[in-house]
């Protein structure tokens, strides 16, 4: 049999780049190839949404620089917004335009609503030597709130709506980070999750202080010199957590560094601050294990996943209607035929049974054997910089990451086993062989292995694909199905029609992804393959909903960028995130009725019962079927199981998606779908909205019961520039669901609407070699970038476009914007035999989640290196 490889769908290369070209033009290295002088033009843009901008002053000694230093030169940003920058303090950091002086602060301008939400990611958040703190200052520039932590990132809630600066201040190090307003879409966050605030109930001058048992200090040693700090303690028992207060004069005396008294707005929060400011030497103490605010207690509402809040994917679906019906099974296995999965990830190792490691190339492996019993993912990075994909655990955290434990996220099935089987190693890639002895192990056959689960699995999933494969593969598809496994595949990344295998294969149900307003996502493939969609993410929406999150799909994740690995949450898009939705809401069906057979789903699919028809009546080559439905899937599963099933039927409830609405400064309309999330009926008997002329709602494609698509559409014309909140009201027979919206209206002396991203770096690079054949330099206009590469030889490329922020000749660090044609998640490969003009795809700034490891420390996320062979920045003048 001969071997084909199989390319993973969210592949991350390290990419060597080189120096040179200023804006919109090119420098080129050379390539495996050669370059010709005389060869050929590849043309294109890039457009970033009019919510996304960027730090006037950042260290990137390439880019122009507009100073944000002061309150009167704060930077007017958008909102919501997500804005990617840098700081330092003079000395640290990379050399580059900030370092010699220091670029300390950064301030913002900005209209905000009541209860908005303003984030503070910290790329380095990790390093001890870097410390970023966020401020909140009032519309005459006294400071009201603030989150100044160590080793966290931070975030502050705006308490009225009106005009505030907001400060991202650099107290130690230097650092990238992304700066996110938002709706507050999950109430105020637990301070043991995000650290201590201004504006949290706490009594000043008390700490809470756990002594390190293990530091080579003796407890009462340590005890007598927090004493000579003017910290007291009646607590004798220095085992346990221990209470210190120091009196009025030592607090009065506490240094504010080079924040004073006369700049808060309240003389109760500068001596508030002050205990903050000692809570963070106490933090960093070695002989302390844990220092805390004495917070004052009160009832709060405390969400349990940490970022479920964020995974609108699960709510366009009907996910919490349908666990309302079954939590899933731990007798239904999922297997995840991948790259691996994190084995110790936090979210995952409590729902995994065994797997099995199926890469026979040692190379490729990059584990230092062929197959083996242990799928752990080791990563798949090159050399020493940037990071690796982890492309399974992402997959198996939407399939059934540990829900409802207080951490991380949520997955479609609480209780539904994943069986971790590895085939995709070095640069995301494997081979066809490896993938059909990692099906036949998940269904219960002989194998290169020899051996078999104890139980064979009831889903396979397939978030990878080629453009062919041998005949003989299919034999493998239908030998499976024969054993009652289902197979699920991602449909490709492509943005075409060109069949990707295993997933256009017989017997699989090929998955394709749609964003957060239910449309084919950009990079999707289509066609007549194509069985169900899923929601997959897309970028170009930028925010739709308004929670200060690109629409992606957040899953758990691992950063190796220090070279060990961290676990970690992250946000992707691609069909490979979307196909583990329908395997998760299959195996929520296998726990209704585990007699389903992969015939059953697939009558159940084609007839449209499990999915909503939100394309061409019927079948279609976007949507297939339709788009899978949580609920509607548990529900019909159980009814076809009988009264043994142990399924529970959901009330009648109005549910609409998107939650919650963001226009921005451009947007002009959205779409608003409204259904029935459980049995029964549900009739919609008013809607109204409070935005006057600005907002108009109308019935689009709608039933009888009112329920179906609405198209929201605004008029901004009267309004004054600012920034607007509404809500719409829905009432039904059953419930009432509020839609809030945010918008922004910019003043006509403003000359762009458009988003900015910062200075880009745009490299063409070889596919095989990654090597960067020409680099191309961009600046915004009107939110797009144009670029262009001359002298190209023909042969095949990728394109990787990213800021450089900190200077470090990597572009995609955290905090730094990051983009690929056509998608980051899965690099397309352009053939170039001609001059050529490329369609347009998008770009905006990466955040990495917190980090969750022993240490619970968080982790950044390194990039593309943009250095060339000499190490050297090669600059074209």
């Amino acid at each position: 049999m001969s071997i084909k490889p199989l390319i993973a769908l969210l592949p991350l290369c390290v990419l060597a780049a080189c120096g040179g070209g200023s804006d919109s033009s090119s420098t080129s290295t050379g390539s495996s190839s050669g370059s010709s002088v005389s060869g050929y033009t590849v043309a294109g843009r890039m457009s970033v949404a009019s919510n996304v901008d960027a730090d006037g002053d950042t260290n990137d000694a390439n880019a122009s620089s507009v100073s944000n230093n002061t309150l009167s030169s704060a930077q007017t940003i958008p909102n919501p917004a997500i804005v990617g920058g840098h700081v330092n303090v003079a000395g640290q950091g990379n050399s580059g335009s900030t370092r010699t002086s220091g670029d300390v602060s950064d301030f913002y301008t900005v209209n905000l609503q009541s209860g908005q939400l303003i984030t503070l990611f910290i790329a380095e958040v990790t390093q001890s030597s870097v410390d970023l703190d966020l401020y909140l200052y009032n519309s005459t520039g006294q400071i009201i709130d603030a989150s100044v932590n160590q080793g966290l990132n931070e975030s502050l809630y705006s308490s009225s709506s009106g005009q505030y600066f907001i400060e991202v201040r650099a107290e130690s190090g230097g650092s990238n980070y992304v700066l996110s307003l938002s709706q507050n879409i999950s109430g105020n966050s637990d301070a043991s999750e995000r650290g201590a605030r201004l504006s949290d109930d706490f009594n000043v001058g008390e700490f809470i202080v756990e002594l390190d048992q293990n530091n080579t200090l003796s407890a009462q040693s340590s005890v007598n010199t927090l004493s000579s700090m003017g910290l007291q303690t009646q607590s004798f028992d220095t085992t346990r957590r221990m209470l210190f207060t120091e009196d009025e004069s030592t607090l009065s005396n506490l240094s504010t560094d080079d924040t004073t008294c006369d700049q808060f707005a309240e003389q109760s929060l500068c001596d508030k601050y002050k205990t903050l400011m000692q809570l963070k030497d106490l933090q960093q103490r070695s002989d302390v294990a844990s220092a805390s605010p004495n917070y004052l207690l009160h009832e709060l509402r405390v969400p349990n996943d940490s970022f479920y809040d964020y995974q609108w994917h699960y709510k366009l679906i009907n996910v919490p209607q349908a666990w309302d019906a079954t939590l899933g099974s731990s007798n239904v296995i999922v297997a995840v035929v991948d790259s691996g999965v994190l084995l110790n990830h936090p979210d995952l190792r409590t729902e995994l049974v065994s797997g099995y490691d199926f890469i026979s190339n040692t190379t490729t492996a990059k584990d230092g054997n062929g197959i083996d019993s242990n799928p752990d993912d080791p990563g798949n990075k090159e050399g020493r910089t940037g990071t690796s994909n982890f492309h399974g655990t992402h997959v198996a955290g939407t399939i059934g990451a540990a829900t409802n434990n207080g951490v991380g996220v949520a997955g479609v099935g609480w209780l539904t086993r994943i069986m971790p089987l590895r085939v995709l190693g070095r640069g995301g890639s494997g081979s066809e062989y490896d993938a059909e002895q990692a099906i036949r192990f998940a269904a219960g056959l002989n194998n290169d292995s020899g051996t078999v689960p104890a139980q064979r699995a009831d889903i396979i999933n397939l978030s990878l694909g080629g453009s062919s494969i041998s005949t003989g593969f299919s034999t493998a598809i239908a030998q499976a199905r024969a054993q009652g496994v289902v197979i699920v595949a991602a449909a490709g990344n492509d943005g075409s029609s060109t069949p990707t295998y295993p997933a256009s294969l017989d017997g699989v149900i090929s998955v394709s992804a749609v964003g957060i307003s239910k449309k084919l996502a950009y990079y999707s493939n289509y066609g007549t393959g194509i069985d169900v969609a899923a929601p997959g993410g897309d970028k170009t929406t930028a925010d739709l909903d308004g929670d200060g999150r690109a629409d992606l799909v957040a899953s758990t994740f691992g950063d190796d960028s220090s070279n060990s690995i961290e676990f970690t949450y992250y946000y992707q898009q691609g069909t490979s995130m979307a196909a583990p939705h329908v395997s998760g809401v299959i195996a929520l069906m296998k726990a209704v009725n585990p007699n389903l057979t992969p015939d059953d789903i697939d009558s159940l699919i084609s007839s449209g019962r499990i999915t909503d028809d939100i394309g061409s009546s019927g079948r279609d080559n976007q949507f297939g079927y339709g788009l899978i439905n949580a609920y509607k899937a548990v529900t019909v599963a159980a009814s076809t199981a009988g009264s043994s099933s142990s399924a529970q039927t959901s009330a009648a409830a109005l549910v609409v998606s998107p939650t919650s609405l963001n226009f921005g400064s451009t947007t002009t309309s959205a779409t608003l779908n409204l259904y029935n999330g459980g049995g029964g009926t549900v009739t919609v008997t008013d809607l109204s909205d409070d935005g006057g002329d600005v907002i108009t709602v109308t019935a689009q494609t709608v039933d009888s019961n009112g329920l179906g698509s609405y198209l929201v559409t605004l008029n901004r014309s009267s309004l004054a520039a600012g920034t607007y909140s509404a809500t719409i009201v829905i009432r039904s027979s059953t419930n009432t669901v509020r839609v809030p919206i945010i918008l922004q209206v910019v003043a006509q002396t403003q000359t762009s609407s458009g988003g900015d991203a910062g200075y880009q770096y745009v490299l063409l690079v070889d596919p095989d070699t990654l090597e960067t054949v020409q680099e191309a330099r961009a600046t915004a206009s009107n939110g797009v970038y144009s670029y262009r590469f001359t002298g190209v030889s023909a042969g095949q490329y990728q394109i990787i476009a990213g800021t450089d922020a900190d200077n470090d000749n990597l572009i995609c660090d955290s905090g730094e914007a990051c983009a690929s044609y056509l998608s980051l998640d899965n690099p397309s490969t352009i053939t170039v035999n001609g001059s050529m003009s490329l369609a347009d795809f998008a770009t905006t700034f990466n955040v990495n989640f917190l980090t969750i490891n022993s240490a619970d420390e968080t982790a950044g996320f390194e990039g593309y290196s943009r250095l060339s062979s000499d190490n050297t920045k090669q600059v074209q003048q």
